[in-house]
């Protein structure tokens, strides 16, 4: 028997300071099937919605506003044992990330997007 990943079910944390980029993203999300997204547009909001809940894997993006990465929030979540992508508008190999963490370019397609997570989350 196979059994196929599905996010029903899961939470995630999606991290997006560009407000038209969170939103396209988010429903895309909803799309792929997750319905506990907690979409924060701030490290603030991001890291009191992990005071709240634990998610099952994090979406971050990297380069934030007022010169502010969300490289630290990634690393303290792998530690923590929740899967991590970063999105990045830059190269993928030019990024200090830990090797744990997955990266995805963007502008992003739904199934890329998909693939990421459940390669993350397996």
């Amino acid at each position: 028997m196979t059994v196929t990943w599905t996010p029903s079910g899961k939470r995630i944390l999606y991290l997006e300071d560009e407000a038209i980029i969170a939103l396209d993203t988010a429903e895309m999300l909803r799309e792929i099937g997750f319905h506990d997204i907690d979409l924060c547009h701030s490290l603030e909001m991001a890291e009191a919605a992990l005071g709240s809940a634990r998610p099952d894997v994090a979406l971050l993006d990297v380069n934030l506003s007022h010169g502010r990465t969300s490289i630290e929030l990634g690393n303290q979540l792998l530690e923590a044992g929740v899967p991590v992508i970063f999105a990045t508008g830059y190269s993928a190999s030019s990024l200090p990330v830990d090797p744990r963490a997955r990266v995805l370019e963007k502008p992003v397609a739904a199934d890329v997007l998909f693939k990421t997570l459940r390669q993350a989350a397996s």
